[in-house]
């Protein structure tokens, strides 16, 4: 079984990709905001066909709280299924910040690139920090953008780094707290062809931007402490 969502996933995945020709024919006919929503619908597709073939069941706690306005989501980071719950359940058409490398993929890295994600270069604190004077621009246009604050995949929800903040203060957009709950079970699941059920729970936005510095400063530990919360109420 696991095999078989292997080959689906990629076949769809390469699918999606190989279309980006026909993005740039459209760039004769159509402007860059026509384009991008084309874009965000295919990725749309990617994640809910990828959840579908996993035999996933998504259960949405909080949709009422998801907003019509840019936003910068902060979630907890379990599984790489993360991503394709994120783009297939919240309909926000949303990007996400990736790591530089990510951005060095052929066809990949183009397909990010027209979603408006925002590659991060770590190596140091000015580059990192033009890196979200990007994608504080692309939010203030209208983008959302995923954050993953964890800096990594893991089964338990590490401390957020505080350095991940500086994009919604930035862009002086709300966090949009999002917790996922269940997605590290979807692999293992997989392989005994068993469904997975997995919750998300939109948690009301928080308006940063009228917060002060002091409020600010214990900002990455709140939300932390919101999602943990969430995740130990609805795991049970």
């Amino acid at each position: 079984m696991l095999i078989l969502l292997k080959i689906k996933v990629i076949s769809y995945t390469i699918f999606l990709f190989f279309l980006l020709p026909y993005v740039y024919f459209l760039k004769l006919f159509k402007d860059d905001k026509y384009i991008k929503k084309y874009a965000h619908r295919l990725a749309v597709k990617w994640g809910r066909n990828t959840i579908k073939w996993s035999k996933t069941n998504v259960k949405l706690i909080g949709a009422e709280n998801l907003p019509d306005h840019p936003v910068v989501i902060i979630s907890n980071h379990q599984a790489h299924f993360d991503i394709m719950l994120l783009f297939g359940f919240t309909g926000l058409s949303p990007s996400f910040i990736a790591k530089k490398e990510l951005g060095r993929i052929p066809i990949f890295a183009t397909w990010m690139k027209v979603l408006g994600c925002v590659f991060i270069d770590r190596s140091s604190a000015r580059k990192a920090l033009m890196s979200f004077k990007e994608g504080a621009k692309k939010i203030k246009n209208g983008q959302t953008i995923i954050i993953f604050p964890e800096g990594t995949r893991t089964k338990e929800i590490l401390p957020f780094k505080k350095g991940s903040f500086k994009l919604p203060v930035m862009a002086e957009v709300p966090i949009l707290p999002i917790t996922i709950i269940g997605s590290e079970y979807i692999v293992e699941n997989v392989k005994k062809n068993k469904p997975t059920d997995v919750t998300m729970v939109i948690s009301p936005e928080v308006n940063i931007h009228q917060m002060d510095k002091v409020q600010l400063k214990d900002i990455h530990t709140e939300i932390r402490d919101l999602i943990v919360g969430n995740y130990d109420k609805y795991s049970a």
